[in-house]
């Protein structure tokens, strides 16, 4: 059911309020409905009515009655109520001015709370601007830090040249870097990198593959059995300088490497000095100059043998002078080459007291080239040489016992003092004259034998008349003068007699004094002249 009340309100709500105070623009703009049957007033502004109810006797719902406000008077007049409009604008309005005339359309008109053009807001241009900046300069902001702190664009390259390869991979792998790892020979900072691609400081983008070049030694190939050309090359691969040729006698064929120094696989520098050992045909090495020992060692490593002459030429002891056949010959391999060094340095065979200071081989070549022949030798227990050199006229033995002659075994053939066997003793025996002419048998003889032998310091000497024994002997016919003394380390002794009438011989002996320590010459007085002579003559 329908709120009567409630239908009057409404009516009432499209009309205007009598009682209302009305509030005229002095400036409005009259709106007029160009269909209006009488003029508008020129000085009224027309307001439109609001829209008729649903029962105002068939009027349009969409037309309202337009309202015809008076305009207010003019300045200095009195309106209809006599208020001065000037001064109260806001004077009440009375309805009975209002006259209703013919309907228009309904116009809208400002609200009087909306603002004119000068205060209604609007967002000003540098505002604008300034938000923008700002929302660029964020942007840049964390573009830049996410890029400087790699969180896009790649990774800066850490710089590994000096480090190890493992503390390169280290370095690189835990950053998401790949690693290829390239080496290259060098002299320097083995084991360690010395360069890297990208270089260190670069950014690298979306790839992160780093090269390192880390640096390894040089190391000798494997070149025996090459060609010496094939086995320079190879060397010089490897960054080899300096390479020389040794030539070395074999039956490989010529120009095989037989040997490298140094060996195969050892580290080198490239100013090292690499030396191959090539395969030549058998030829006589040059070993003038060495000495014998080493020449008698290369004549070995060259795949043959050698003998020893002594030469009249002067030069050094021991030092090769010539060979034969000479150097560069072609030979089969074992040929004999003859070594030709100076003679030892020996007055001649009768100075006995120079055997002991020259080594026991080259003695043994010097009484061969002497023309002495070895007829007996062995070695005594003592690891001291014996043997005996004969040239027909002159005996020499050496021997542990000089002043008996005692032997140790009767081998022949090489003698011991060529095997290096030291000498323990040394006797001579020849006729007088052959040790010097016109030797008596006398002090005198006694005197010029000393000389011819380079003997000095005479200690004592004894003759048949004077000799001193205990042991019964038989002297008839025997004639003989005996002296010993002492020169340096050792003893010697001068024998000169003539048994039974025979020609005078000699005996001359030496040995080192302490050969004759703690002998007992008790029965031969305590001279050793005596013990020497009544021994050689009598035995012991």
């Amino acid at each position: 059911m329908e709120d009567p009340e409630l239908d009057k309100d409404a009516a009432r709500a499209g009309q205007p309020d009598p009682d209302a105070t009305q509030l005229v623009d002095p400036d409005a703009t009259v709106l007029a409905d160009p269909g209006a049957t009488q003029p508008a007033d020129p000085d009224t502004t027309q307001l439109a009515e609001p829209p008729a109810s649903a029962d105002s006797g068939g009027a349009a719902a969409d037309e309202m009655p337009t309202i015809v406000v008076p305009h207010a008077v003019s300045a200095g007049q009195e309106g209809p109520d006599g208020i001065d409009a000037m001064d109260d604008p806001y004077a009440p309005i009375n309805d009975a001015d209002f006259t209703r005339v013919t309907p228009y359309a309904p116009v809208a008109i400002d609200s009087p709370v909306t603002s004119d053009g000068k205060h209604r807001g609007r967002v000003r241009p540098w505002a604008v601007v300034l938000v923008v900046v700002a929302l660029l300069a964020a942007a840049a902001f964390v573009v830049k830090y996410t890029y400087e702190n790699e969180y896009w664009g790649g990774k800066t390259v850490p710089d590994v040249v000096g480090k190890t390869e493992t503390e390169a991979r280290s370095t690189l792998s835990p950053l998401g870097f790949s690693i290829t790892v390239n080496e290259v020979l060098s002299d320097d900072n083995v084991g360690k990198v010395v360069s890297m691609d990208p270089a260190a400081g670069t950014r690298t983008g979306d790839d992160l593959s780093v090269t390192i070049t880390v640096a390894v030694a040089r190391t000798i190939p494997s070149v025996v059995g090459l060609s010496q050309s094939d086995a320079k090359t190879a060397l010089l691969n490897e960054g080899a300088k300096n390479i020389t040729i040794a030539y070395k006698n074999s039956s490989e064929a010529e120009g095989t490497v037989l040997a490298v120094s140094p060996g195969e696989g050892e580290a080198f520098v490239s100013s090292d000095q690499i030396t191959l050992t090539v395969a030549q045909p058998f030829k006589v090495p040059d070993v003038v100059g060495l000495s014998l020992t080493d020449a008698e060692q290369t004549l070995q490593d060259a795949g043959l043998t050698y003998s020893v002459s002594y030469s009249d030429e002067k030069g050094d002891e021991n030092v090769v002078l010539s060979t034969s056949p000479e150097a560069g010959t072609q030979v089969s391999e074992g040929s004999t080459v003859t070594l030709y060094v100076p003679a030892p340095k020996l007055s001649d065979a009768y100075h006995i007291a120079e055997y002991f200071d020259i080594e026991p081989a080259d003695l043994d070549a010097y009484l061969a080239k002497q023309g002495y022949s070895v007829s007996s030798t062995g070695v005594f227990s003592s690891g001291d040489a014996y043997a005996v050199y004969t040239n027909g006229t002159v005996t020499i033995t050496i021997t542990d016992s000089p002043e008996s002659a005692d032997a140790a075994g009767a081998g022949t053939g090489t003698s011991a003092l060529a095997g290096g066997k030291p000498v323990g003793g040394v006797r001579l025996q020849a006729s007088a004259s052959t040790v010097a002419s016109d030797v008596g048998i006398d002090s005198s003889g006694l005197t010029t034998a000393m000389d011819a032998c380079g003997l000095s310091n005479l200690v004592s000497s004894c003759t048949a008349d004077s000799v001193q024994t205990s042991r019964s002997i038989d002297k008839t016919g025997l004639s003989f003068i005996c002296g010993y003394g002492q020169q340096g380390d050792y003893v010697w002794s001068v024998l000169l007699g003539s048994p039974n009438g025979s020609a005078t011989n000699a005996i001359v002996t030496i040995a080192p004094k302490s050969h004759y320590d703690g002998l007992d010459l008790s029965e031969y007085g305590n001279d050793l002249a005596s013990y020497i002579a009544i021994t050689n003559y009598y035995g012991k």
